[in-house]
């Protein structure tokens, strides 16, 4: 128990006063005075014993204990006087003390005791609480098992929507079913619903009836039905529209990516993105003029080659090749002529070759650039139907190239080569003669085909795959191994500025084959000097086996065109051949003495 100051100042305060009281009476009456604080002392100590002996009142028996202490201290010193008055203050001080202790301590337990006293009572109330809630739930419990169910007026066909609301009544009304659960939200292009179907509901049943449903409900707009997570649920997704009819912007996709990454075709019809895996497999893109065809060819190609591990070729055999020209800068040749198609295939064919041992020797069965060295490669053909044409016709009747592709498309996947392929005029004879496109392109798109007969050759006579539906340029089908249900796409507008500064970007960067290790295709000529010059205009610096191959000349008749050409044509240090740059030609004029 803690002693303040104030129980100090009142225990010293308190003896000092009665001994004050005390010397004063007796100095003014003496013996008289002696005897009745005597007396008093007496009285008041037996009423204190007889108060705490019967337990009376705490106040009463600790007031009369208290008094007959301070009686007894001042008669003590009236009798005592002198030097022993400071005895009897020193008794009466601690007596006094004691006595304040004594009380103090009291009063503390008797708190506590009261505080343990207010604890159990409030246990006691929550134990009463507690019996009461059991004492409701089991009569609530004892009602609801007694009481019977009441009768439903009908079934709960309201939802939380209108939409709900209209397939929960049309299903009612067409299988007397009733819904255990229908979900409705808004999507960008609609909305979708998931159906929890009854026991008596099934959900091919379902399917097969849902255009009496969509019918019932009285909405304009087409619905996509998806089996759900459960074998009860069957999502619908409702499509306001044509979400496809609006332009979609061209998204550059993140530089970077590996060979074996999805490229970004578009959007489907709920507007999310649509990638296509391009890696080991060869890619056909048909469809009539106009329409998009060259557009989405386009989209594709800079993608590729906006990647580190890709290397593209070209091949466009219409005049001009003006489909490919313009990519030129990202392309690490173009193949133009039926002759330089043919030297494309069978290098090729040479390529893949080198690419097996390369394989054979390292136990691996499929290209990856990073560990063999030699990039992924895709060659891109713009009208495949003009290399069947020209290079199946003429001097190459025997070996025509239809052939040579063929081969080719069912080989070279494994080397990381690839094809993507693009024609106005899908034919068996354009894909072999004896086979159509699903027999070589894994991935095969169309864009609108004005020719029904054409999509046969595309995506087989499945219903459903029917491009000369495809109302508007840009949209497009897409089979695939990941894409199975013909559904309609939009590809990206890439607009020719956007296309030409994509090309002169990646172009920037584009990293060429080295000398000696690249495609050299024959170049045009009349004169031995007029091929060798042009194959110098093309490629640059060349080996002399390399204007062999672009010349289709014999190595004295390579070696005498360029003695021929001097001093437009120098042999570097390295061994190769090359022009003589217009600013060293201006430099040795200026070396040069008059009249020399």
């Amino acid at each position: 128990m803690k002693i303040t100051r104030r129980d100090i100042a009142a225990t010293i305060a308190l003896p000092s006063l009665v001994s004050a009281t005390a010397l004063t009476a007796d100095w003014q009456y003496g013996q008289t005075a002696t005897t009745i604080e005597f007396t008093a002392a007496l009285a008041t100590g037996a009423l204190a014993w007889t108060a705490f002996s019967k337990k009376w009142q705490p106040t009463l028996a600790w007031s009369a204990a208290a008094a007959s202490g301070a009686f007894g201290q001042a008669w003590a010193t009236g009798i005592l006087d002198g030097p022993a008055l400071i005895y009897a203050w020193l008794v009466s001080a601690a007596a006094a003390g004691g006595a304040r202790l004594v009380y103090r301590h009291g009063t503390r337990h008797d708190d506590i005791k009261i505080q343990q006293a207010a604890a159990q009572l409030q246990s006691t109330l929550i134990g009463q609480q507690t019996a009461l809630i059991r004492q409701q739930m089991a009569h609530h419990k004892l009602v609801q098992q007694t009481t019977p169910e009441p009768v439903q007026a009908g079934p709960q066909l309201t939802g939380r929507t209108v939409e709900e609301t209209r397939i929960r009544t049309v299903v009612h009304e067409l299988f007397t079913a009733e819904l255990p659960g229908c979900t409705v939200e808004r999507t960008r292009t609609g909305w979708t619903a998931v159906l929890d179907l009854p026991v008596n509901l099934d959900r091919a049943r379902l399917r097969t009836a849902w255009p009496k449903v969509a019918s019932g409900m009285g909405v304009a707009g087409e619905f996509v039905l998806e089996d759900g997570a459960l074998t009860n649920q069957l999502i619908a997704r409702f499509i306001d529209g044509d979400p496809l009819t609006a332009v979609i912007p061209y998204t550059r996709p993140a530089s970077g990516a590996r060979f074996t990454e999805p490229v970004l075709l578009g959007v489907d019809r709920f507007l999310n993105p649509v990638w296509l895996e391009l890696a080991y497999s060869h890619t056909l893109v048909a469809g009539s003029s106009k329409f998009g065809k060259s557009t989405l060819t386009r989209s594709i190609a800079v993608q590729l080659a906006d990647r580190p591990d890709v290397v593209l070729y070209g091949m466009d055999l219409k005049p001009g090749a003006p489909e490919l020209t313009p990519m030129l800068p990202i392309l690490q040749d173009l193949a133009a002529t039926p002759e330089q198609a043919h030297a494309l295939l069978d290098w090729l064919k040479e390529e893949m070759e080198e690419r097996g041992e390369i394989l054979a020797k390292a136990g691996d069965q499929e290209w990856d650039p990073q560990k063999h060295g030699r990039p992924a490669m895709w060659i891109l053909e713009d009208e495949l139907a003009e290399l069947v044409r020209q290079g199946d016709s003429g001097p190459w009747k025997k070996n025509p190239a239809s052939k040579k592709q063929e081969s080719l498309l069912a080989l070279m996947r494994f080397a990381g080569m690839h094809f993507l392929s693009a024609t106005q005029q899908p034919s068996r004879k354009v894909f072999g003669g004896t086979t159509d496109a699903r027999g070589n392109y894994a991935n095969r798109l169309s864009t609108r085909m004005n020719d029904a007969d054409h999509r046969r050759f595309i995506f087989g006579n499945t219903p459903g795959w029917e491009p000369g539906k495809l109302d508007a340029p840009g949209k497009f089908l897409l089979q695939s191994p990941d894409h199975q249900v013909a559904a309609p796409y939009k590809g990206m507008w890439l607009t020719g500025e956007e296309f030409r500064s994509e090309v002169a970007r990646i172009g920037a960067t584009t990293v060429r084959a080295p000398v000696g290790k690249r495609l050299i295709l024959p170049v045009p000529g009349v004169s031995n000097q007029e091929k060798v010059r042009a194959a110098l205009v093309k490629y640059g610096n060349v080996t002399r086996r390399e204007l062999q191959q672009a010349t289709g000349l014999e190595e004295r008749q390579v070696l005498k065109a360029c003695e021929g050409l001097k001093p437009d044509v120098e042999r570097t240090d390295a061994g190769t051949w090359r022009l003589v740059p217009q600013e060293a030609w201006e430099a040795q004029a200026v070396s040069i003495p008059a009249g020399g």
